[in-house]
């Protein structure tokens, strides 16, 4: 009798739950649906941004939107000590992993040339005397590079050995990735579970690179940043983008050193503006007929399916409980965080690029900044036509 009287229980408490689940849902549902246009995302923007910046001092915080080719961006805090002014959206920042978009944006053109298949196995590529991982007898392909299902973990084993805490990526060079593919289990199937991995994409950049014969920093610069204006979007920074870099800062507010990068740079090497990336965003807003278009909707598609998301070619395609689709990634060093995202059914989109972060802190405050203004913004107009 007791026995029966828990499972009723049990049974009891999941059916309270599932229903609560689903007024909640249901609640959020109507609530996105009914939301009417008031005319005042730029306002709303404006208070998310000033209650980021309020509990850290020393930040720079850029904040751009663009909204159906209309843009807005503010900036909010200090540049750095030399430079009291607030950001705008010419102030350059690190963007991490959203370098990772550029990366498998490239990948997709080099795709729609012809010059490389999705399903190549990574061993076409690779010098013959460096082994590529398997699993189950299966090879790591270059899509499952790009999607996060390769199974490679998160870093190589061997990183940690040269790591300089600070600046982590500095002394790790090809031959250090070889060694480590020699070396590394698998931890899943090859295209069977999503596994995010920096290792995974500086292996796909360097392939690019090994492939088109030209070094990987200069193959995502002409074939993406270039077209779509981007010259502030760069690996290495000149003496006058360097005066407009803001100074980085750790979760504490401590100036902390740039991150350099070798082979790994094609997981988080970027540094760029905002108004670089509405380019980039607004280019993946718009439908033309150019080979880059083309590879932009390649890398937009879903090649991975999750339970409740998908994965594109370098994107995280979320769905919402509003049923509200966004594509986005963010990214993290070790004095800076972004995000970057877009509404492709509503056609708005947002950059947010912060001096104040660490890669290992796994603050995602500014992913619910961004998520929240694609959410107003698919509805809210930025001010009164």
């Amino acid at each position: 009798m007791i026995v029966i009287k828990i499972i009723l229980s049990l049974i009891l408490l999941a059916v309270v739950v599932f229903v609560g689940f689903v007024c909640y849902y249901t609640h959020r549902r109507h609530a996105y649906e009914g939301m009417i246009d008031t005319h005042d995302l730029q306002a709303q923007v404006n208070r998310l941004a000033s209650a980021y910046v309020m509990p850290r001092p020393h930040v720079a915080l850029v904040v751009a939107v663009t909204q159906h080719g209309r843009r807005y961006v503010v900036g909010l805090g200090n540049v750095s000590a030399q430079n009291s002014g607030p950001p705008d959206g010419r102030t350059l920042f690190e963007i991490g992993s959203i370098t990772k978009l550029f990366t498998a944006t490239t990948l997709a053109a080099l795709v729609e040339r012809g010059e490389v298949k999705l399903d190549d196995p990574v061993s076409r590529y690779l010098p013959a005397t460096v082994v590529s991982p398997r699993k189950n007898n299966r090879e790591i392909t270059l899509v499952d590079l790009a999607t996060q299902t390769s199974g490679l973990p998160r870093l190589p084993d061997n990183l940690l050995e040269k790591a300089d805490l600070l600046d982590p990526y500095v002394n790790y060079r090809v031959a250090d990735l070889y060694r480590a593919l020699g070396t590394t289990q698998l931890q899943s199937q090859p295209g069977t579970t999503y596994l995010y991995s920096n290792f995974g994409f500086g292996l796909l950049g360097h392939l690019l690179a090994l492939k088109t014969g030209k070094p990987y920093e200069a193959l995502v610069e002409e074939t993406v940043c270039a077209p779509l204006g981007m010259a502030s979007t760069c690996f290495a920074l000149s003496p006058t983008q360097r005066s407009r870099l803001a100074v980085g800062h750790d979760t504490k507010g401590k100036v902390v050193p740039n991150w350099d990068h070798d082979v790994m740079a094609p997981g988080g090497a970027l540094k760029s503006d905002a108004d670089d990336l509405l380019n980039f965003i607004e280019a993946n807003l718009q439908e033309s007929g150019s080979a880059l278009a083309r590879a932009l909707a390649l890398a937009r598609q879903p090649h991975f399916k999750r339970s409740g998301s998908d994965v594109g070619l370098g994107w995280q395609i979320r769905r919402s409980v509003e049923r509200q689709t966004v594509l986005w990634h963010n990214g993290a060093t070790g004095g800076y965080i972004s995000f970057l995202g877009f509404d492709p059914e509503a056609k708005v989109g947002v950059v947010i690029l912060s001096s104040y972060g660490d890669a290992m802190a796994a603050d995602n405050s500014v992913d619910k900044i961004g998520l929240e203004i694609l959410r107003v913004g698919s509805k809210v107009s930025l001010t009164s036509p």
